[in-house]
């Protein structure tokens, strides 16, 4: 596996719809208990009458299946692409959705509704949120915590443990489902092939039970921080709080002063923002939804 489309081989049904330059894939993925049935892989024309046919058919056939929304852009769940961006359409990070401005504004016409919106944005390291973690994390030391730090290819030796600490963590998030342990070293890990990625880890007991990893944005501007989980069972240990501050450490050591946190899901229990002082430059992204 090689190319992303090629995870449509897990799906339960799609099919490929076309009108005129305009085209997408409807998918049927009864893995994911929220939203089985999805639009992906999406390349849209700014022709309002052409894209209305391309959308009015692939619902037609959703009924047809039995289904009765249609909920997009998703490539099958959160794992593999998913959302367009709704803001700041000047501003590239890595990955991105780099969708045109009319993508989001044509949809909406069809009549989808944002269904959960994401953020990113860049925080400034000097706060006083990231200066308190050195009490918490001696505290977590003292308590029989470990926590490590991997730097390039020594964190692709720990995918496996990656892998099934991220299941563990987000299985129940919103257009999440489980997908193979093959998938998800021959296609989810592509894009971060020649990344300057770091991750610390957090350990309990000898096992692996958090972690959080990022990234020098290949343009040299800032430091990206992409994905973080820990284990149910720790969730309640402020865990994830030791690990943010020990990120934050690791980023102010490299001469950075801000940090991007990347595709945040406002809809997370979890979600919070910063003082508005300390961010900048956020730029927004959704996932739509239509009943029929």
């Amino acid at each position: 596996m090689h190319d992303e489309s090629e995870i449509l081989t897990l799906a339960a049904f799609h099919e490929r719809f076309t009108c005129g330059e305009s085209s997408a894939e409807l998918i049927v993925n009864p893995n994911m208990a929220d939203h089985p049935c999805l639009f992906g892989f999406a390349t849209l024309t700014n022709d309002e009458a052409q894209v209305r046919r391309l959308f009015s058919e692939m619902e037609q056939k959703a009924r047809e299946l039995g289904y009765h929304e249609l909920v997009g852009p998703v490539n099958y769940c959160s794992w593999m692409s998913y959302r367009w961006a709704i803001s700041r359409f000047d501003l590239h990070l890595f990955p991105d959705c780099n969708n045109p401005p009319y993508y989001p504004q044509l949809i909406e016409k069809l009549g989808y509704r944002q269904l959960y919106t994401y953020r990113s944005a860049s925080v400034d390291m000097h706060n006083p949120v990231y200066a308190m973690g050195e009490a918490l994390f001696r505290q977590k030391c003292k308590e029989g915590f470990v926590f490590r730090k991997y730097e390039g290819d020594a964190v692709y030796a720990l995918a496996d443990a990656v892998f099934d600490v991220s299941c563990a963590a987000f299985r129940g998030s919103h257009l999440y489902c489980d997908i193979p342990r093959s998938v998800f070293h021959a296609l989810y890990l592509q894009w971060t092939r020649g990344l300057q990625i770091a991750m610390y880890t957090a350990e309990y007991e000898g096992q692996i039970i958090g972690y959080v990893m990022g990234y020098d944005s290949p343009d040299g501007n800032c430091f990206i921080s992409k994905t973080s989980a820990v284990l149910p069972a720790f969730q309640k240990h402020r865990i994830y709080a030791v690990l943010m501050y020990l990120g934050w450490k690791y980023v102010t050591e490299k001469g950075y002063s801000r940090m991007m946190y990347h595709f945040q899901c406002e809809q997370k229990d979890t979600f919070r923002r910063f003082d508005s002082q300390l961010e900048s430059d956020e730029k927004r992204y959704a996932v739509w939804r239509r009943e029929f």
